[in-house]
């Protein structure tokens, strides 16, 4: 079987550089998947759509209304939705986070994220794309507090997808395991990294790139 290598990133924050760099290495992956606080403009949101015109897209919590605006309009916009991608797989997208002390655009309540994602066609075929931890896991900010989700935890538990990718809490980094799922906790790419992903046979192989 011919592995499926992705590239996937969070956290852009309209980072210049970042997207450059990016764009440029994107042409040698099959999927880019970004996942969420992208920008805050509609100049910004333009850029990604042209720098990556086929990728999957989800909204963060940072994200603005016009920004997100104009990225929903894209193909590849999963927010809620579900897209085969072939070899048994599919990708299901959720973005947005629980409430944050910044008062930003994409925050939900707890019971409204699993009212929303608790009706998504998830299964153990799926690609999962968060912007938010689930709770408990590579969530810890300023060693004090935890910023995951509680519902994206339960719905993990549920609905057991094949691996679940994540950014929003900036300091952590990793992969772990929850029951049969893979987490990958992305890096921020605005500190210039992001993930290399292989998928061969439904095993994922993860590699932190630096930009």
């Amino acid at each position: 079987m011919i592995p499926m290598r992705i590239l996937a990133f969070s956290d852009l924050h309209e980072e210049e550089a970042a997207l450059e760099s990016l764009a440029n290495r994107s042409e040698e992956y099959d999927h880019v998947f970004i996942c969420g606080d992208s920008s805050h403009t509609e100049h910004f949101a333009e850029a990604v759509l042209d720098a990556f015109p086929n990728a999957f897209i989800i909204p963060g919590n940072w994200d603005s209304e016009r920004a997100n605006a104009l990225l929903s309009r894209a193909p590849g916009w999963v927010h809620g939705r579900r897209v085969e991608i072939g070899d048994g797989l599919n990708v299901v997208g959720f973005g947005f986070s629980p409430p944050t002390p910044f008062g930003t655009y994409g925050e939900m309540s707890e019971a409204e994220i699993y009212a929303q994602m608790s009706k998504l066609p998830i299964d153990g075929n799926t690609l999962l794309m968060l912007h938010c931890p689930p709770k408990g896991h590579f969530d810890l900010v300023h060693l004090v507090r935890r910023i995951g989700s509680e519902s994206i935890l339960r719905i993990i538990e549920e609905k057991r997808p094949l691996a679940a990718f994540f950014g929003h809490a900036h300091e952590n980094i990793g992969t772990s395991k929850l029951g049969n799922t893979e987490l990958v906790k992305l890096p921020p790419a605005n500190s210039m990294r992001a993930a290399s992903l292989t998928i061969t046979d439904k095993r994922i192989t993860t590699q932190f790139i630096t930009l």
